[in-house]
């Protein structure tokens, strides 16, 4: 009798263990098991110009779908190397997925090349191209070496379950924020503005939009006692700017940035030049 009372509580404890082990949700089942009412709704939003109700459906999906999910591993091409697999990735990724015909605006790649040279120690930054060889190729040059540029061409890439999902259900340009094990920490449209604006304006859009995806993912290193001790927040790395207006009436953030994008054309022209 003692016996199996021991035994019966060796199994209750066993059982309550499983219970609260985590059940890791595929983020292409999460997807596929709401995206078809999704549509439905986000459709009927977009024929009433219900453009506020669409924001909301999207966030809706993300929070209390998506998140927690984990990303499935798929193969990835890259430009120099032989083709790789997600989840050879080891730090957390901000992932961007992309095409080349895709038109970001003019402070876009500037301030994601900041964010990539200031982080690259502590997280992946990784953008991901629903294209061809070819077509990468002639955006690379866009780029800082911190920033990983991959690619997926639908007509050879063998894991569609995921490649569908991943381009097709929520569209494309979208920022998916991961910890190390790849779990969804959130998931984001890219930020969008009108195409007269100003370098200087489109550069602190994006860096705005873009850090937060990065404060995220510092606070969950953090969070889990994994973050680089020499690691700076984002709000260090860009409260030391400095807002002195100059004759010319622009900051030295502004002019500085001016000047990295034009070091980007003329690297740019001088690849295609070559070419």
């Amino acid at each position: 009798m003692k016996k199996l009372l021991i035994l019966g509580i060796l199994l209750s404890f066993c059982s309550n263990l499983h219970a609260q082990e985590e059940i890791r949700i595929p983020f292409s089942t999460a997807i596929s098991a709401h995206i078809v009412k999704y549509n439905q709704k986000m459709d009927d939003a977009y024929r009433q110009s219900d453009l506020e109700r669409a924001k909301h459906l999207f966030d809706s999906l993300v929070t209390n779908h998506l998140n927690g999910t984990y990303m499935d591993d798929f193969t990835i091409n890259t430009i120099k190397e032989e083709p790789i697999t997600f989840n050879e990735y080891e730090k957390p990724l901000f992932l961007i997925t992309y095409a080349a015909w895709c038109v970001p605006g003019v402070g876009e790649i500037p301030a994601l090349n900041d964010l990539a040279d200031r982080f690259h120690d502590q997280i992946d930054f990784i953008v991901l191209f629903w294209d061809t060889k070819e077509n990468l190729k002639d955006k690379s040059s866009e780029y800082t070496k911190n920033i990983k540029l991959v690619y997926v061409d639908e007509k050879t890439n063998q894991d569609s379950y995921i490649v569908n999902k991943l381009k097709h259900a929520l569209g494309f340009p979208m920022m998916y924020f991961m910890d190390e094990e790849k779990k969804v920490l959130n998931i984001q449209k890219i930020e969008t503005h009108h195409s007269s604006e100003t370098l200087s304006n489109s550069y602190n859009i994006h860096f705005n939009s873009l850090s937060k995806g990065v404060s995220l993912i510092i606070a969950d290193l953090d969070a889990k006692g994994l973050l680089n001790p020499d690691t700076e927040s984002v709000e260090n790395k860009t409260n030391d700017k400095d807002d002195e207006i100059g004759e010319d009436g622009r900051t030295a953030e502004e002019r500085r940035i001016d000047e990295e994008y034009e070091r980007y054309k003329r690297e740019k022209d001088s690849l295609n030049n070559n070419n």
